[in-house]
């Protein structure tokens, strides 16, 4: 069957519809509160900032006490 003038009409109006309904949802989506990224920031960071801290710390004190083990081990 060759499409006609009614069927090329029932198709544009379906998309005209359909960018309709798409423009409504993207609307309605900008209505909604953005969520506060500063508090995921702290939330997320700052735990992170304090592990990395904690890690050095004691990578540092273990690099210190490997030459007394060496010393202990010549006696």
């Amino acid at each position: 069957m060759i499409p006609g003038y009614h069927d090329h009409e029932r198709l544009a109006q379906t998309h005209s519809q359909d960018l309709l309904r798409e423009a409504e949802h993207e609307r309605l989506l900008a209505q909604l509160p953005q969520p506060d990224r500063n508090v995921l920031w702290h939330f997320l960071a700052v735990p992170a900032l304090l592990l990395q801290e904690l890690r050095k710390r004691l990578n540092q004190s273990g690099k210190r006490r490997k030459p007394q083990e060496t010393n202990r081990a010549a006696q």
